[in-house]
């Protein structure tokens, strides 16, 4: 087993600057539960009840935080000892049948979030937030593992495409302004805008590969051809990348709809995040097509050399380039049925533009201010998951804990404490999410309940109509 001396050379960044920079953040456990979250994420959703709910809520800069980890794939030996151990382990992992694992790791946390609660009549909302997101997910084979551990661990004398990896990681802020209203007593229609601004970006592709063992010479040979894209040099990463300066802007658009059926029934769509982001000239684009020699592979910094050769390469080929990337958007469908205090969603959400997506079952119980979630879900990477959650909610005070895989969460923080990596089977995975949120100012209540109506309209104003409902008439008119 060899130990990690650094992370900065690229070739292991292809496999850690795509994943643990980051730690899928999609939490379903939290649709259609009328929360502060819920109504950004979804924009039909509405976070606020007539004639309970007070006019603003704010969760005042505490940040809501969502982050969620999963590597699925046979070298999950190696990727424990990794983990907890930082070495590199190959003993046991598969060599030249063409086996590869993934690694998705996904970050949302909102640092803001600010809705107002414009008018009763039809339950119009106007949201403002600022939220930071990490989308990766990156496919690795077993010898791209096992290749810094020890090259003696591959038997044969030559391989051909097994390092072909491929993945990618963004990193970005998320500036939106949100709008919903109730088009009818049915139907409900939202639209959320945000402005964004790139953290950071990471693309591998590796088209050609060959590794080539000469043992009775203690040297080995690696082949490489591909493109890797990167918004930053390797060597030059400064903490002051996460700050927003829209040197790298981008703009991105949520839709969505809902509509209530009788008997409890309730359906929810979306199209979610459908934007792109413009990385400046700053960027740099990779195109590299080189052979790396090793010699005197067996003295102990055979993986060393390794990776600043291939840093080495890749920075030799970086020529600056501006690019565009587009951000990870959805396409989401919601199917809700309430009995009594049972409320059970069923969620079919699909990446559109990366590889991805979830089914899932959501189920809740109601109990007085208190709402117990079990979810199971399956993702289109082969694995299912049991999440749980505990949601404090009232009409003006709303507070929840959460984990989308809670058993594998508490198998992670096992072999954390006693160090050791063989807890656990099946995939490896962690995830975890806070949130918290407080309504205050006017009480927002019906005529019928009150004498003082704030957002209510004068009579004298005119027939009431919705904004979707004037716009859809003048397309109508024309």
């Amino acid at each position: 087993m060899r130990k990690i001396d650094g992370m900065r050379k690229l070739y292991l960044s292809l496999f850690f600057t795509i994943s643990i920079y980051s730690l899928q953040a999609q939490q379903l456990a939290l649709y259609n539960t009328e929360t502060l979250y819920d109504s950004f994420e979804n924009p039909s959703q509405k976070a606020f009840k007539a004639d309970t709910s007070r006019k603003f809520a704010f969760n005042f800069f505490i940040p809501t935080v969502s982050a969620n980890a999963v590597f699925t794939g046979p070298a999950q030996n190696g990727f424990k000892y990794l983990i907890y151990k930082q070495v590199f382990n190959g003993r046991d992992i598969t060599l030249g049948e063409s086996k590869t694992n993934t690694l998705t790791a996904h970050t949302n946390t909102y640092l803001a979030m600010f809705r107002i609660f414009k008018n009763v009549d039809f339950n119009r909302e106007l949201g403002f937030a600022w939220q930071v997101r990490n989308d990766g997910n990156v496919k690795v084979s077993n010898e791209s593992i096992a290749i810094f551990d020890n090259y003696k661990l591959f038997a044969q004398n030559q391989y051909d495409n097994v390092f072909n990896d491929k993945g990618y990681n963004q990193s970005y802020h998320q500036f939106s302004i949100s709008y919903r209203e109730d088009y009818d007593k049915k139907l409900s229609l939202g639209v959320k805008l945000s402005a964004l601004s790139g953290i950071s970006y990471n693309r591998l592709k590796v088209e050609r590969s060959e590794l080539k063992t000469v043992p009775n010479r203690d040297s080995f040979y690696v082949d490489l051809k591909g493109e890797f894209k990167s918004s930053f040099l390797t060597e030059n990463v400064s903490k002051n990348v996460i700050y927003p300066t829209f040197k790298d802007p981008g703009i991105a658009l949520s839709a969505g709809l809902s509509y209530k059926l009788p008997g409890g029934w309730f359906l929810m769509g979306n199209l979610k995040d459908l934007g792109f982001i413009r990385w400046s000239k700053d960027s740099y684009d990779y195109q590299f097509d080189t052979l790396i020699g090793i010699n005197n592979a067996s003295d102990g910094t055979a993986d060393e050399r390794l990776n600043s050769a291939i840093g080495t390469m890749l920075n030799d080929a970086a020529e600056e380039d501006n690019f565009v990337s587009v951000i990870n958007g959805k396409a989401e469908g919601m199917v809700s049925k309430s009995v009594g205090p049972y409320k059970g969603n069923f969620i079919v959400s699909k990446n559109l533009f990366y590889p991805g997506g979830n089914i899932g079952l959501i189920n809740n119980y109601k109990l007085k201010n208190f709402v117990f979630t079990v979810s199971e879900v399956y993702n289109t990477n082969d694995y299912f998951s049991t999440g749980a959650q505990l949601m404090i909610k009232s009409p003006n005070v709303e507070f929840f804990l959460g984990s989308d895989q809670i058993f594998k969460t508490i198998e992670a923080a096992r072999s954390l404490k006693n160090d050791d990596p063989t807890i656990g089977n099946g995939h490896s995975g962690a995830s975890a999410y806070l949130g918290f949120a407080v309504k205050f100012g006017p009480a927002m209540e019906h005529p019928a309940n009150s004498n003082n109506i704030p957002g209510l309209e004068m009579a004298s104003s005119g027939p009431h109509r919705s904004f979707f409902s004037g716009l859809f008439g003048i397309f109508r008119r024309r």
